[in-house]
């Protein structure tokens, strides 16, 4: 089952943080009535139980209490938080300094939260009231019967002749959730799933609904995962590009835009588009100077002067668990890709038999793999392969400088992929996600032999 809370959480918290501007405050009350079960108290006196809402961006970022207030003596308690971002924010509630419960609750402006629970079992007694958490319950249901239904289909039990029609009616469910509480969380939620059930069905009536629901924050990367690869696919190049020019333009949101931006950005380094991409790049800076745009236009730059497509590969050297030494020249006239990742990286590991496959197909037309391992502990390399076949070489932990790696192959995303042709020029540098897109390069590189599509 999707996780809708984490996916709520993280995609509109990148849309919001990722870029420099701070977006202005937003504000809702928060009341409710925290009790006592008598077996553990029964004095009737309900006050002093802490209420704090805190937002913390990472595990090791600062925290920050957006709000804290104290029961009255009948558990009562109300207040007014500022927060900056529609959003899940954590809810801790505390008793003579001690932290006893914390709670994933959603902030959204000019709506009321009412949070009613009994200590000592809050997970139990939790009752949670809110336009945005009522329109969260609904999609939850919705997609639990999703989840049955996939099941069933997964089992057989539904003929092939109608699985388009489900996904349609599907699509069609979840689109009434959006319909029926707009402008939350989960309806932003519940039109993406809507889009993303047609994209393959029909991807016209996809686009549909993601301009239906723009411009909102959220549908903006809706729209730059959804929307532009279709556009690009069916259209081409410029007609993506153009759609990006109006996702920025029709956004309220600065951060939104510049988010957009970036990725017109890398769409023109992806596409060797490099001059283009240079000049997009000059433009994003002189516009976008807070640090952390700054950091992410360093990064880019250092990928297009000495990672871009066409460029010689940079220099490398290790020795392999079975004892051979690599580098650049020994692969001169080879078709190969670099892997860069710890092999205890849960996305490595995710692809690592989609990777075997590539592998099988295309070892008969020359590509040779390896990996450099990121691993502290060469017993977790090991440990790896014990239950998996290695069906290509990889790096012995202590041959190669782990720093250096990171440095010169600009390494800011596990798995880091890169392919490089028989000539020892970058055919295009691969992070996380696009692993997909690995097969189109490799099909570009082997292309004079037909390579399989």
């Amino acid at each position: 089952m999707k996780n809708y809370t984490l996916l709520a959480s993280l995609a509109i918290l990148l849309l919001v943080t990722a870029c420099s501007n701070e977006p202005k405050p937003l504000e809702t009350i928060v009341k409710g009535k925290i009790t006592v079960a008598d077996s553990l108290d029964d004095s009737g006196d309900y006050s002093d139980i802490g209420i704090a809402i805190i937002k913390q961006d990472s595990v090791n970022a600062p925290i920050d209490t957006l709000f804290y207030t104290q029961t009255d003596v009948d558990g009562n308690f109300t207040g007014t938080v500022n927060f900056p971002a529609k959003n899940y924010y954590t809810l801790v509630l505390s008793r003579n300094n001690y932290d006893l419960s914390n709670l994933r609750v959603i902030l959204a402006d000019n709506d009321t939260l009412t949070v009613n629970a009994e200590l000592p079992d809050v997970a139990e007694s939790l009752v949670l009231e809110s336009r945005e958490h009522e329109a969260m319950r609904t999609l939850n249901r919705v997609e639990r019967s999703f989840q049955r239904v996939g099941a069933y289909a997964r089992s057989g039990a539904i003929p092939d002749s109608q699985i388009v029609d489900e996904i349609e009616k599907w699509s069609d469910l979840y689109w009434q959730v959006y319909e029926a509480h707009e402008n939350t969380i989960a309806s932003y939620l519940a039109a993406e799933k809507a889009a993303e059930l047609l994209s393959s069905l029909d991807p016209e009536e996809m686009l549909d609904k993601i301009d239906t629901a723009l411009p909102e924050d959220y549908m903006i990367s809706v729209a730059l995962n959804l929307g532009k690869p279709y556009i690009a696919e069916s259209k081409g190049f410029e007609a993506a590009s153009n759609y990006l020019d109006s996702l920025a333009e029709i956004s309220t949101n600065e951060s939104a835009r510049e988010f957009v931006q970036r990725n017109k950005i890398q769409m023109y380094f992806d596409s060797s588009r490099v001059r283009q991409a240079k000049e997009l790049l000059d433009k994003y800076e002189k516009n976008y100077t807070g640090p952390a745009s700054k950091k992410w236009a360093r990064t880019i730059r250092y990928d297009l002067n000495y990672l871009a497509p066409g460029v010689s590969a940079p220099e490398f050297s290790f020795i392999t668990m079975d004892g051979d030494t690599v580098n650049n020249s020994r692969l001169e006239g080879t078709t190969y890709i670099l892997e860069i990742s710890p092999v205890a990286n849960y996305e490595y590991q995710n692809d690592y038999d989609r990777t075997l496959i590539i592998n099988e197909i295309y070892k008969n037309y020359g590509l040779e793999i390896f990996t450099i391992p990121l691993d502290q502990s060469e017993v977790t390399v090991n440990a790896f392969f014990e239950e998996r076949r290695k069906a290509w070489s990889v790096a012995k932990i202590g041959t190669f400088d782990v720093q250096q790696v990171i440095q010169k192959f600009n390494v800011i995303q596990v798995p880091t992929r890169l392919l490089i042709d028989k000539n020892g020029v970058l055919i295009r540098k691969y992070e996380r996600g696009e692993f997909d897109d690995v097969i189109q390069g490799l099909n570009q590189a082997f292309r004079e032999v037909n390579a399989p599509s």
